[in-house]
């Protein structure tokens, strides 16, 4: 009979940071940012206040790593999608679901709650705003690279991105209250097929000037 490895001391550590953060971030979707307090978390991770102290001091060491993980966790799956989005029809599409995936579900959630807080809270902003501004960069390269790869102009590949993260952003606080996603995603699959035909149009024209350009007179 083969006997249970035991853990190491780390995987025991790592596995109780995960159930903290976990913890932290139900709780953020659930209840808010107002209801959170380490004594909750403490109770819904099942760990002693010590054990999560030793990861987390405070409770703003412990919102902000849970953000961090919840944005690491989207940027992971964003790049996979990127890199397959790249032979895609309609790539923007792809770009709008990756989008769809943070901001209408819990990511978004969890980090609304986290900056409607800061936005009073100087000492959680400062803490805040790189992990936000870290996470918008490398998206924003990595699909601006994904839609040069399909064969838009970086300039066009940017603005695409801008207008549809914009678009999707404004529709998820919408969202929160009205509650009617299956409208959002229909407006948004528009969106994407229009978009796509402008840019067909636009490449067209251009492969036109081009050619217009090099022929003799």
């Amino acid at each position: 009979m083969t006997q249970k490895q035991r853990r190491t001391q780390a995987e025991r550590s790592a596995q109780t940071r995960e159930k903290i953060l976990k913890a932290t971030i139900d709780i953020l979707v659930e209840q808010g940012m107002p209801r959170l307090t380490t004594a909750l978390v403490d109770q819904r991770a099942g760990v002693s206040s010590g054990a999560r102290v030793h990861h987390f001091p405070s409770k703003i060491d412990l919102v902000v790593a849970a953000t961090e993980q919840a944005y690491a966790s989207a940027a992971e799956i964003g790049r996979k999608r990127a890199l397959s989005a790249r032979s895609a029809v309609n790539p923007l599409r792809e770009y709008a679901a990756d989008c769809l995936s943070v901001y209408f579900e819990w990511p978004f959630i969890a980090a609304l709650e986290v900056v409607v807080s800061a936005r009073t809270d100087v000492a959680l902003m400062d803490r805040l705003k790189p992990v936000l501004d870290g996470f918008h960069r490398a998206m924003k390269t990595t699909w601006t690279e994904s839609l040069v790869a399909a064969g838009y102009p970086q300039d066009i590949a940017e603005e695409e991105l801008s207008l549809t993260l914009n678009l999707i952003r404004g529709m998820a606080m919408n969202k929160i209250w009205q509650h009617d996603a299956a409208t959002y995603i229909a407006a948004i699959d528009k969106w994407c097929e229009e978009r796509l035909g402008l840019f067909r149009l636009l490449a067209s024209s251009r492969a036109a000037e081009t050619i217009s350009r090099v022929q003799p007179q």
